[in-house]
């Protein structure tokens, strides 16, 4: 069997959602015969094979904005691809022009007699992250300054292309053979876009790599940790949807006598970030962390996991914090309310500052028993790797098997 993932999201600086695939590789590689293609966008056509997997790259734009992602721009050279390497099962982990190509491609298939899946993985909730949240900002958060009717207007404006969003995606996510989501409030999400189908596919954390051992006081203080500092760590994309800023005022507002707060990644967001380092003391912008054990020793090597993204499906960083040993301060929305349980950390409003400085404040006071039930809450929970893939595979089989 021959896999194929198709994603916007897989860069030398990206996260979840290049963690989830490369895992998938390993596991394939480690239990499977299978053969495995990965179609990407990037600077230049190339192709890189080794062994029974291979890495396509098609010549593709910058996102304005959002470098360095880049977006496939060219649905004949997309489907190309696919036809040159032609996978059996196609999954896709982005939702734009992707999914149009990899139908054509399914649709050629049929017609050859061969048979050809198309699955899609909801890693992201597109219509509330790109469309209603982005405009509810704009145009309801920003208006209500200085009209509340307009604040109204906007309010409705930003639900009316949230629906139409939902509408849009949900048709694409009806064309395919199967979805998959990452927790049960993101099954029951997909129920907005009209698909009622979703299947659950919990996403994992290597237990080895993410463990309180790798707690390294040299690193500590290479970044200017002292050894009673309380260290506050996000890892991730630094763009708008992952609310940083927010992350940063409520740094801004704590009274701990010793904190630092370490941010690495990529992202729009950077540079502005980095002009805000440079007037807040403690608060220190890192390179993204291309080693996945560089990344598991930052982690082990902080005090606090915080992040204020309200648009989580799953929360990878936070199960890979918690296996550290981080209790986490987060955000009342999305993924994070099944993942930071009671007595693991705590949750905040969305975008309150305020209340999030005081939330890290009660966590570093009790982080000792918060870190110790943090680590136990992801082994409890089986959120191992392994049992992430048997899940996906064994129902990729099934569907297979009704197929043909």
């Amino acid at each position: 069997m021959r896999y194929c993932d198709l994603t916007l999201a897989y860069t030398a600086t990206s996260g979840g959602i290049r963690t989830y695939i490369d895992a998938k590789r390993r596991y394939l590689r480690d239990h499977t015969e299978h053969e495995h293609v990965l179609i990407i966008p990037g600077e230049e056509d190339h192709e890189e094979v080794e062994g029974r997997f291979t890495i396509r790259t098609l010549a593709s734009p910058f996102i304005p904005g959002c470098a360095p992602y880049r977006f496939f721009w060219r649905p004949g050279k997309l489907l190309e691809a696919l036809l040159e390497t032609a996978p059996d099962i196609v999954e896709l982990g982005s939702f734009f022009v992707c999914p149009w190509a990899a139908f054509h491609y399914r649709k050629h298939r049929e017609e050859e007699g061969l048979p050809c899946l198309v699955s899609a993985y909801f890693h992201t909730d597109v219509a509330d992250a790109y469309f209603g949240s982005p405009l509810r900002e704009v145009l309801h958060d920003d208006l209500s300054q200085s009209s509340e009717l307009l604040a109204r207007w906007g309010l409705s404006l930003a639900e009316a292309a949230e629906f139409g969003a939902e509408h849009y995606f949900g048709s694409m996510f009806n064309r395919c053979d199967l979805v998959f989501a990452a927790s049960p409030q993101q099954v029951q999400r997909l129920r907005d876009y009209d698909y009622t189908e979703g299947r659950l596919v919990p996403l994992g954390v290597d237990l080895d790599l993410f463990h309180p051992r790798r707690r390294s006081e040299a690193v500590r203080a290479q970044l200017g940790a002292r050894p009673d500092t309380v260290l506050i760590i996000y890892g991730g994309r630094l763009d708008t949807e992952k609310h940083v800023e927010t992350l940063v005022d409520a740094f801004e507002k704590l009274t701990l006598p010793d904190a630092m707060l370490l941010v690495t990644g990529e992202g729009g967001l950077r540079n502005k970030l980095e002009e805000r380092a440079d007037t807040l003391p403690g608060f220190v912008v890192a390179p993204y962390a291309a080693s996945r054990d560089e990344f598991a020793t930052l982690l082990a090597s902080a005090d606090i996991y915080a992040t204020a993204g309200p648009h989580e499906t799953f929360g990878l960083s936070v199960i890979e914090a918690q296996a550290s040993g981080l209790p986490v301060v987060g955000v009342e929305a999305g993924a994070l309310r099944e993942r930071v349980v009671p007595g693991t950390g705590f949750l905040v409003p969305v975008d309150d500052a305020e209340a999030m400085a005081r939330k890290i404040e009660e966590a570093a006071q009790d982080r000792t028993n918060l870190s110790r039930r943090a680590r136990q809450h992801v082994i409890d929970a089986g959120l191992g790797w392994e049992g992430t893939f048997r899940t996906l595979f064994a129902a990729y089989e099934e569907a297979w098997g009704r197929l043909v």
